[in-house]
């Protein structure tokens, strides 16, 4: 199944702004804004359709693994001892997955955050970065500065005195001069709140397969929101799938139920994390809040072409047969054997998972939860029995399907996760792994 990367990577941005507005105080559609004056830029250098396409992709995803390393960030600065490395290196890896055959944009990522004079996270200077990097950086930090979705006239001037007088200093020449060309009153109507949202970016658009690797991908950024999810969505993609087999799927159909059980909860991405980690009972107003992250779901999902099933699989996961479920209360007919998969295998991936404030529930004792759901009219019976019956004797797929050993490259230790982890801090040489090797 082929998709377009572009709107594939816009719609996953718009849901990482939320967690740079978490970690760094960003506005919405930040990223976008940041890809669109990349553009801009990018044109003023004389660059080809293809060198601009890359362009925006990186800027759109460039801060794609901050989540994973949020906790290297208070109040919107770095803690004293953090470089802001780690989520330069693991983004750039992540990028590789969705950008396969672009070798010109290597470092686009990994550099963003280097200074001009060499006092950035990597101690690179301006001659050791490419023009894509720091395009990216100067547009990051003057929107972060200056919040360009609420600019208004005259404040163009102080955005010049500011560009101007970092200089040398954190923005390269080239990048200042290619910002000044650019800069003026019109761009802050189009850069406005009204206005980003809205608009399509003018850069090449690409086809690219929606395979296992982006799935997972978009599933690691999901789960990282917070500690208490983690793991939840890949697990709830690979236990769907391996149903989705038991009911003769074909590949095709198969592969897609996977893909919308690793994407059903990005709409959390926009849920605050105080609600999302809240100890005690939620009040009405939050509860409403962590409902529309379903919501969300499909709203973000709607805007990539192709996606249509997808995107109802995925958002309709708290949906009910009775018609009490949410975001939309459809009721039984409207529910497909698919949304019912993925309905009764979120809640069982839930209660067996687990979390840092629980361990996972027996097999059996989750099992009667799910037929209490039936008794009340919520959940398909069938599908629980299958359920029931799967993954009787501890059958774990996460576990017996994904878990690997792999050995760090630098010191010897033994790692035990996923077969391709995307990255991991050693807790013995405290090194940050692309790529463990792998043991048998």
């Amino acid at each position: 199944m082929k998709i377009d990367r572009n709107q594939l990577l816009t719609v996953l941005s718009e849901a990482l702004d939320s967690i740079e507005k978490e970690v760094l105080g960003v506005t919405d559609y930040h990223a976008k804004r940041v890809a669109w004056l990349c553009i801009q830029m990018g044109k003023k250098a004389g660059m080809s359709e293809a060198e601009l396409s890359d362009l925006a992709i990186s800027a759109l995803f460039h801060d794609n693994a901050l989540n994973e390393f949020k906790q290297d960030y208070a109040n919107g600065k770095l803690l004293e001892g953090a470089t802001g490395q780690k989520h330069c290196i693991v983004g750039e890896e992540n990028l590789k997955l969705i950008s396969k055959e672009r070798e010109q944009l290597r470092g686009f990522i990994l550099y963003h955050h280097e200074n001009a004079d060499g006092s950035g996270a990597f101690g690179k200077t301006t001659e050791e970065v490419p023009l894509g990097a720091q395009l990216i950086h100067i547009a990051d930090i003057v929107d972060l500065e200056f919040a360009l979705g609420k600019a208004k006239k005259g404040d163009e001037k102080e955005i010049s005195l500011y560009i101007q007088s970092e200089k040398g200093r954190m923005f390269s020449e080239q990048a200042v001069e290619l910002f000044s060309e650019v800069l003026s009153v019109q761009i802050f109507e189009i850069l406005s709140d009204t206005c980003i949202q809205t608009l399509q970016l003018d850069f090449t658009t690409v086809w690219i397969e929606a395979d296992r690797g982006i799935a997972e991908l978009f599933a690691r950024i999901i789960d990282y929101k917070s500690p208490f999810t983690k793991n939840h969505s890949i697990g709830v993609a690979q236990k769907a799938e391996y149903l989705a087999k038991c009911y003769g799927y074909d590949e095709l159909h198969t592969e897609k139920l996977y893909m919308a059980g690793a994407l059903h909860d990005i709409g959390k991405l926009l849920v605050d994390v105080e609600v999302l980690e809240k100890a005690g009972r939620l009040n009405e107003e939050e509860y409403q809040h962590i409902q529309n992250h379903a919501y969300e779901t499909y709203r973000l999902l709607s805007k990539i072409s192709g996606f249509e099933e997808i995107r109802d699989w995925a958002s309709y996961h708290h949906e009910k047969l009775n018609g009490k479920g949410y975001p939309f209360g459809v009721m039984e007919q409207e529910m497909s054997q698919e949304v019912r998969i993925l309905a009764c295998i979120d809640i069982y991936q839930a209660l067996t998972e687990d979390r840092p404030y629980k361990v996972g529930m027996h097999h059996t004792k989750a099992i009667s939860i799910l037929e209490e759901l039936v008794q009340k009219g919520e959940l398909d019976g069938n599908i629980v029995e299958c359920i029931k019956r799967e993954f009787n004797d501890g059958n774990d797929i996460q576990k017996v399907e994904k878990t690997a050993l792999f050995q760090c490259s630098i010191c010897g230790y033994i790692y035990e996760g996923d077969a391709v982890p995307y990255s991991y801090v050693c807790p013995v040489c405290g090194q940050l792994q692309h790529g463990f090797y792998r043991i048998e």
